[in-house]
């Protein structure tokens, strides 16, 4: 008889009412693994060109920046923001970038693949 897959309310309910703290440990534990592999999935469907906007990246005035890769060098790209994320980047308080006044874009290098998500 073939295995029934379980559904995501199926899990969460098991989760808030049933699992124990190695059930959890385990959990975590595969949750990271299912991250990195769609980490993995994700940065090798990127190609010069895709619309992508940066997610998880270090520093933070740099999440929900967007634009267009322009460059991928091994695991890291030059992503070249649309004018919005432009703006956005000049008028960053801690901003370590020099975005001059007229720029309607800007080429942000050295952007990790994996912080880059395809938004088209």
């Amino acid at each position: 008889m073939p295995e029934s897959i379980p559904t995501l309310q199926s899990a969460t309910n098991f989760v808030l009412s049933h699992a124990t703290d190695d059930d959890l440990t385990r959990l975590a534990g595969a949750m990271k693994q299912r991250r990195a592999a769609l980490g993995s999935i994700r940065t090798a469907t990127l190609t010069t060109g895709a619309a992508v906007r940066i997610a998880g990246i270090r520093p933070k005035y740099l999440n929900e920046l967007t634009g267009q890769i322009a460059r991928i060098d091994g695991k890291h790209a030059t992503v070249t923001l649309d004018a919005d994320s432009t703006d956005r980047l000049r008028y960053a308080s801690q901003s370590r970038f020099v975005v001059p006044t007229e720029a309607t874009s800007f080429d942000l290098p050295g952007v990790p693949l994996t912080c880059c998500l395809p938004t088209g």
